[in-house]
């Protein structure tokens, strides 16, 4: 039994792109958004750990309720929202839609890189 309201392949590559080869830029901006938020993530950690306080108020607000698993669902989500906006947009503005996340990430990696070493 099938159901009317299935997604056909094509409506469902213009939103997940399946199948689609996937550019070197974007393959590169991909990495480096990955490795930015798991290094924010355990960034952030070692800050807690040395007495630093979150910046980010929703991000202390999941972490004082859920701990360290708070951060880590605040940033799948914001990845999650990434990937839709990425999927959804024309090849040039999902690009930049990367760009300004992977900036906006090294960002926060760089501050709380700085943030350590200064209670180091």
């Amino acid at each position: 039994m099938t159901s009317d309201h299935s997604l056909t392949d094509g409506e469902l590559a213009r939103w997940i792109p399946i199948g689609g080869e996937l550019s070197v830029s974007h393959a590169v901006l991909w990495t480096v958004i990955l490795l930015t938020s798991l290094f924010d993530i355990v960034t952030t950690t070692v800050g807690l750990e040395l007495g630093l306080r979150e910046g980010n108020a929703v991000a202390r607000a999941l972490i004082e309720s859920y701990g360290v698993v708070g951060l880590a669902i605040l940033k799948i989500g914001a990845l999650v929202v990434v990937a839709l906006v990425w999927a959804a947009l024309d090849e040039r503005r999902s690009t930049a839609a990367l760009v300004g996340f992977a900036l906006v990430s090294s960002f926060v990696v760089a501050l709380n890189t700085v943030a350590l070493v200064t209670v180091l």
